[in-house]
């Protein structure tokens, strides 16, 4: 009825590809067309409007010269149209609908939970159900889509089906935007996870008045079709199919990421001064900032934060937790704690850049951050394990009052499990645990449900983030 041109139906694992010839030939018929009215119809046939500036490079290659750029398609596109369906653009009657007063509870429990995200992670993340159109930065929608949305909604009782789905978006996103390399085997597990979330997309969103059924661990979705329903699925939702592509194209989506370039090209624009020949302005700037950029990886004292100032104290270098050393953890009791005369508390442990002890947030309050560590398990095949824990202070262990050992005394998150990938658990404070200090991997945030069920949500930082500068993270603000 709408697109009678096009098939009744897809096979998302092929889907029909773009060749060069055929864009070549439309730009063609585009620079010959007689009038704009055929232009006009032949870009609404095949969604070529012009020739592109880019298409004179000799490595122009239709179609995989157009890689995606991950910080708009994911967060600025994506994210924000799944939440603006949820909120706005569907009714009371719809599964995914988010109710007002639910959606207001989720925006108040998101300033608050700022409590325990470390400062490190990124700026505050102001409420989305009143801040949505108030310029919603790219790291705050990061921060929904990793962190807050999964864990809150599943204590806010957000429709489970909706929430499983999204955990599929949220799972492939993770996996596209970490540091590591991918075999061909995780790239096709990628494109099968992209395939389940888009098609339980388009039964949960297009379809009203629904109902489910699940059989042998899939679920089955039934109901009547809303043909105005379809506007919900845009572009940027079907682009997700084509990610498996790209990585196999132009290696890791992160790499084509166009927050860099904007970013390069504002700060060189500012540099422009010739109004006469601005090109040849440009090109000195760049050519210079290349040169300079080339001398200080020869010499790096040339690196202005290298350079001490007079009186000024040299920084102790950052402790390297990938050289961590494994030993056994040491379970203590309340207890036994008071009898551990030989543990001295010291000030030394802040001069090797480790995460304090406590940190003085401007209400007053305290909190002191969790962190994940591991030790080697004893017993057979001495297998690594990942636990998490909450730092109660740092003490230096003598032996015989020569060897000295830091040490971490902390509490420990038991009963620890995955829903919807997201980890949690919960405190075990009936016990004190101590540890070498150079267990401890990293640093991370948590949020705590306030409803009574005692759930911990561990949040780790995500390598999203290394792309964006400090201003562009929100740290400083209010």
């Amino acid at each position: 009825e709408y697109n009678p041109t096009q098939p009744s139906s897809y096979n998302l694992n092929e889907l029909p590809m773009h060749k060069e010839e055929d864009y070549l030939e439309t730009i063609s018929k585009l620079a010959t067309a007689s009038s704009k009215q055929q232009c006009i119809k032949i870009t609404k046939e095949t969604e070529v409007s012009h020739l592109p500036l880019c298409a004179a490079s000799q490595a122009f290659i239709h179609p995989t010269f157009f890689p995606m750029d991950p910080f708009h398609l994911f967060y600025k596109n994506c994210m924000a149209h799944i939440w603006d369906i949820w909120i706005t653009s569907s009714n009371s009657t719809e599964r995914m609908h988010v109710p007002e007063n639910k959606a207001c509870q989720f925006g108040e429990t998101i300033v608050a939970a700022m409590k325990t995200l470390p400062p490190a992670f990124c700026g505050p993340v102001r409420d989305p159900f009143l801040k949505r159109n108030s310029q919603y930065k790219v790291y705050e929608w990061m921060a929904l889509l990793h962190w807050y949305i999964l864990p809150i909604g599943m204590e806010l009782g957000f429709d489970a089906m909706i929430l499983a789905n999204f955990s599929h978006f949220v799972s492939a996103i993770e996996f596209v935007m970490s540091i590591k390399a991918c075999s061909e085997h995780e790239v096709a597990s990628l494109h099968v996870t992209v395939q389940k979330f888009l098609l339980e997309f388009e039964s949960l969103y297009w379809i009203i008045s629904t109902y489910c059924l699940l059989i042998l661990g899939m679920t089955e979705i039934f109901g009547s079709f809303c043909p105005e329903n379809i506007t919900r699925s845009h572009l940027c939702v079907f682009q997700l199919i084509h990610i498996a592509m790209h990585i196999k194209w132009n290696g890791s989506i992160r790499i084509s990421s166009q927050a860099t370039v904007e970013r390069s090209i504002g700060e060189v624009g500012h540099k422009i001064r010739s109004n006469k020949a601005p090109f040849a302005n440009l090109a000195n700037i760049i050519t210079e900032k290349e040169l300079l950029r080339v001398l200080k990886l020869y010499y790096p004292t040339l690196v202005v934060d290298s350079i001490l100032l007079p009186g000024q104290i040299p920084r102790q270098p950052a402790y390297n937790f990938k050289e961590h050393k494994l030993i056994q953890n040491i379970g203590i009791s309340r207890k036994d704690i008071e009898k551990m005369s030989v543990l001295h508390e010291i000030e030394a442990v802040k001069q090797i850049n480790m995460i304090p002890t406590q940190y003085q947030w401007k209400d007053g309050e305290k909190y002191n951050f969790p962190m994940v560590m591991h030790y080697a398990q004893t017993g057979e095949g001495d297998s690594k394990k990942i636990i998490f824990g909450e730092a109660t202070a740092f003490y230096e262990f003598k032996i015989d009052n020569i060897c000295k050992k830091s040490v971490i005394v902390y509490r420990k998150l038991t009963n620890v499990i995955q829903t919807l990938n997201q980890t949690t658990g919960k405190w075990n404070d009936n016990q004190i645990y101590v540890m070498e200090v150079t267990n401890i991997i990293d640093i991370v945030g948590i949020w705590e449900s306030k409803n009574g069920s005692g759930n911990v949500y561990v949040l780790r930082k995500h390598p999203g983030t290394a792309f964006l500068t400090t201003e562009e993270l929100g740290a400083g603000t209010e």
